[in-house]
């Protein structure tokens, strides 16, 4: 995976700049097996459960458990928010992201609340596709009130008193935050794709006080806005209410002359 630099002041060396996964340390990710060729990351039962229980072309194939790892399709465009930054893909092509990780955030339909949604855990395809990963703080069939006990970078984190409401709300609010960086090239209240920790603490700040940026363009707004103020504001239930939506926005800003990069 390449390496980035930002404004925290990172050596250019290739071993000392910054990078997305760099400021939010995670589990043991694995290797790649060159036996194999295939991703080895160790089990964890609430991600061996998903990855058995939910087969969907947008959730990341699982294989087999062997020795203790999973073994997990090998997708080397690497994850989603490095790959944002470094190849700064067109309009239409995240656009099309978008609805693909709302297609595989109907997961929810297995009562599987992902609590990781993040550009971190959504990988790119070598048909530059995506698909989401990374299901090890997943929880199934929880309760209202369940206390998530991790949580994301700040920036995607769910306002503290969304708690009460339909446990996906988690999942939902950490889309409203992608979708949001997706259309501007930038996360809600910052200025880029790569904010420092101050800055992401500052923007889930204003998130817990209901204060919610909104995307400049009128005319993304007019197909997306709607869909990004509900899904701040945590009204989508599931996955599959949101996704009816996002593909008629889709083909709605297509059919209007979207496609612009």
């Amino acid at each position: 995976m390449s390496h980035l630099t930002n404004d925290l002041g990172a050596d250019e060396d290739t071993h000392d700049a910054f990078e997305p996964n760099s400021l939010f340390a995670d589990l043991d990710p694995g290797y790649y097996d060159e036996s194999s060729h295939r991703w080895r990351k160790p089990a964890s039962s609430p991600e061996e459960y998903v990855y058995q229980k939910v087969h969907h072309d947008r959730i990341l194939k699982y294989f087999t458990t062997r020795d203790g790892y999973l073994d997990l399709e090998f997708h080397p465009n690497g994850d989603l928010w490095t790959y944002l930054v470094e190849k700064k893909p067109p309009l239409t092509t995240r656009i099309e992201w978008a609805v693909q990780i709302v297609e595989g955030l109907a997961h929810h339909s297995h009562f599987i609340v992902w609590a990781d949604a993040d550009f971190r855990n959504i990988l790119v395809t070598a048909n530059i596709d995506i698909v989401l990963c990374d299901f090890a703080y997943s929880v199934s069939s929880p309760d209202p009130f369940h206390s998530f006990t991790t949580q994301p970078p700040p920036i995607f984190r769910c306002p503290w008193d969304y708690y009460g409401q339909p446990p996906t709300h988690v999942d939902i609010f950490g889309f409203a935050v992608i979708l949001f960086a997706l259309l501007t090239n930038r996360f809600p209240w910052t200025h880029d794709l790569l904010p420092d920790l101050d800055a992401q603490l500052a923007a889930s700040a204003k998130h817990d006080r209901g204060e919610f940026d909104t995307v400049e363009s009128a005319e993304l707004n007019t197909y997306f806005g709607s869909i990004s103020s509900k899904c701040f504001l945590a009204t989508y239930a599931t996955g599959t209410e949101l996704l009816d939506d996002m593909r008629h926005a889709r083909e709605m800003w297509l059919q209007g002359g979207g496609g612009g990069g």
